[in-house]
């Protein structure tokens, strides 16, 4: 696959100084939502400033490049550029399929990383949306995407946007397999979707990406009348967006809310 023909995320963030010390004095707010240990070497550290501008080809092919740590800011740049960049859905589908394939292959080498089961989980259950919820759960990506949070909480008990991502399977398998077969099949229920969001939040305060998600759960299982996704959205706009993945989730945010608003 060649990053040539990626479309070039549309932010421009020459705000945000990353270059020499800059990555790791801003790491820990960077890292508020998905917690990383900071990158002992160069190359690891060059695709995280790669991935955090928004320099998503860029941080792909450095991180690949690399091996080893550097493949997961590779895998969160080929996931972020397919779920914010890309508008073509069949390409669209192709980057996700791609994420999973190199995570599962990544975990097939040996590599420990709780960021590296997160982002697996995030880039399958993107893929389940553009395929519809039911033919997901007929290929199995209930139970994998479910394994791959546990494995993730297990790393990284107290990691925000792993919650997050877990309470949307709980809400999104309630909603589409309906409570009691969601329940049975899969362990899946409205609760565990506010159990997985409130720690979320508590564990990332700041997590922009823990708010958003949180809103578009509360619509996928109450529908836009709720008046807590408000909420949670206008929380989110309050927020500061560090890297362009949280400025990119914050301008969806603010679509979000124009529609409920219509």
């Amino acid at each position: 696959m060649t990053t040539a023909d990626w479309q070039a995320c549309p932010l421009d963030m020459n705000d945000l100084d990353l270059s020499g010390d800059g990555l790791r004095q801003h790491w820990e707010a960077l890292h508020m939502g998905c917690p990383e240990p900071f990158p002992q070497e160069t190359a690891v550290q060059d695709a995280w400033r790669h991935y955090h501008l928004g320099q998503f080809a860029q941080a792909y092919d450095t991180g690949m490049a690399a091996g080893g740590a550097g493949v997961v800011p590779a895998l969160f740049a080929l996931t972020m550029q397919a779920q914010y960049v890309e508008k073509d859905e069949k390409r669209r589908a192709g980057l996700f399929k791609l994420a999973m394939k190199q995570c599962e292959e990544a975990e097939d080498n040996g590599l420990v990383s709780a960021n590296l089961h997160y982002i697996h989980a995030v880039a399958m259950g993107r893929y389940s949306q553009s395929i519809s919820i039911f033919e997901a759960l007929a290929q199995g990506f209930g139970g994998r995407i479910k394994e791959q949070l546990q494995k993730c909480l297990e790393l990284s008990p107290k990691h925000p946007e792993a919650h997050a991502t877990f309470a949307g399977w709980h809400a999104a398998i309630s909603d589409q397999a309906g409570a009691m077969m969601g329940r049975m099949l899969y362990g899946a229920t409205q609760d565990g979707a506010h159990e997985h969001y409130e720690l979320a939040v508590s564990h990332g305060p700041e997590s922009l990406i823990a708010r958003t998600e949180y809103a578009r759960g509360l619509e996928v299982m109450y529908g836009d009348k709720e008046p807590d996704i408000r909420k949670h959205l206008e929380q989110s706009l309050q927020i500061k967006a560090h890297d362009a993945t949280e400025r990119l989730d914050q301008q969806l945010a603010r679509e979000h809310l124009a529609r409920l608003s219509a």
